[in-house]
């Protein structure tokens, strides 16, 4: 793979560069805006190119000039900020200046005009609004937008119908006519890391381009259903149970309730007459709360790991001691390396690491790039995927998602 430029941006911890690395795609270009992923990059890749600075800074003409380099970028691969799609938090929209930084991006695959992107991002952004309206300002009021699909989409008590850029998936399908505008041929789905060995659920979005049609297309599942088994919390960290290196802690009053957690089990594993008691005023709220209290399992897959292990409401304590993941731990249920140094605070390094893509999913999204260069002159001139179609196999992986997570509360 020597001699193809590989250009990263949103760079954060390197777990998407790492899984391109792992099949031969080597980041040439990194950049980075905030100084902690930074110094996290250049304490493990001294050489690598890297660009510290905002994107919307960054020209066609600064980087080739900077990389002494004329002929076509092979790929440009990046995942900007999802906090506009989270299903955490207070939900924006493209309206919100942080969704903006996507057409930054195309903005710059526009001028670089690369051989293959990949954007890849948080699943919910198949279900999100170009334009958000609060649900106290909804007919109805309706925390789904699901539900205004039907009859509820009408005025209700003087409260206007929703619109088209109000609706769920709009987001989505504005940035996918937008990309193919760009000149590329596209492909998107939800995929969980899980399903390609990475030791954890985790969906994401992923959207893939090329100049040539058709456009490359995730791989099949390796791991699950009757393939090889499932990457598990033991395969990841059974090995560091003695040296698991710097981790944060519960207070007293919280890791008593985890001591009565049992391996696998959450808030739901509670005594009856304690649950209310741990959960505060959570516990009358709507959702099924199954981050509360959570207990790893050390043989399946361990939940998404975020940046908060050590919060009650978001909890990732370990299968066998009432404590948080430690650093090391996290980090190796993204499929980050053993010596694969991350640089801050505690509190820095465990935002670092919940923010990253898992490695073998990076791993994945190379290799469907590679397969499409492999076998792309014999499919040429093939028509593009329907986005419509793409958009409803999507939500259909998502909700499949969600309706597992309640089945396994209801068994719990």
């Amino acid at each position: 793979m020597s001699g193809r430029e590989v250009w990263s941006f949103f760079t954060g911890a390197m777990g998407l560069d790492l899984g391109l690395e792992s099949v031969g795609l080597h980041p040439t270009l990194a950049n980075e805006i905030d100084r902690r992923f930074c110094e996290t990059i250049r304490m493990n890749r001294p050489s690598l190119d890297l660009v510290e600075g905002d994107i919307a800074s960054l020209t066609d003409s600064d980087l080739r000039l900077r990389r002494r380099f004329d002929e076509e970028v092979y790929l440009m691969a990046g995942g900007p900020p999802c906090q506009p799609f989270s299903s955490g938090g207070k939900r924006a929209a493209l309206n919100d200046p942080r969704g903006n930084l996507i057409y930054e991006y195309f903005r710059l695959i526009s001028e670089v005009s690369p051989r293959y992107f990949v954007l890849e991002n948080v699943a919910n952004i198949t279900t999100a609004a170009l334009r958000h309206r609060p649900i106290a300002e909804r007919p109805g009021k309706h925390w789904s937008l699901k539900q205004y699909d039907g009859s509820l989409n009408r005025q209700i008590n003087g409260i206007k119908p929703l619109s088209d850029e109000e609706m769920s998936g709009s987001a989505l399908k504005r940035i996918a006519r937008d990309a193919r505008s760009l000149g590329y041929s596209i492909a998107f789905s939800v995929v969980d890391a899980a399903d390609y060995g990475a030791p954890q659920h985790r969906l994401r979005f992923v959207m893939l381009g090329s100049k040539d049609n058709p456009p490359p297309v995730m791989p099949p599942a390796s791991h699950g259903d009757g393939r090889r088994r499932f990457g598990t919390v033991r395969d990841a960290i059974w090995f560091m149970q003695d040296n698991p290196g710097p981790h944060s802690s519960y207070t007293e009053a919280v890791r008593r309730y985890f001591d009565l957690v049992p391996e696998g089990g959450n808030w739901r594993s509670l005594p009856a007459d304690l649950q209310e008691e741990a959960l505060g005023g959570s516990y009358k709220a709507g959702g099924g709360k199954t981050g509360f209290f959570r207990r790893l399992s050390w043989d399946r897959p361990a939940p998404t790991i975020t940046g908060r292990a050590n919060r009650k409401g978001s909890a990732l304590c370990h299968p066998s001691v009432s404590r948080p993941l430690s650093v090391r731990e996290a980090a190796a249920l993204q499929g980050f390396p053993p010596g694969w140094k991350i640089s801050g605070a505690m509190s820095v390094q465990y935002t670092q690491i919940g923010n990253a893509v898992p490695v073998q999913l990076g791993a994945a999204i190379g290799k469907a790039i590679l397969l499409h260069e492999e076998t792309q002159s014999k499919k040429r001139g093939q028509r593009q995927p329907n986005i419509e179609k793409m958009m409803a196999e999507a939500v259909t992986r998502l909700r499949a998602s969600a309706r597992n997570k309640r089945m396994e509360k209801s068994a719990a």
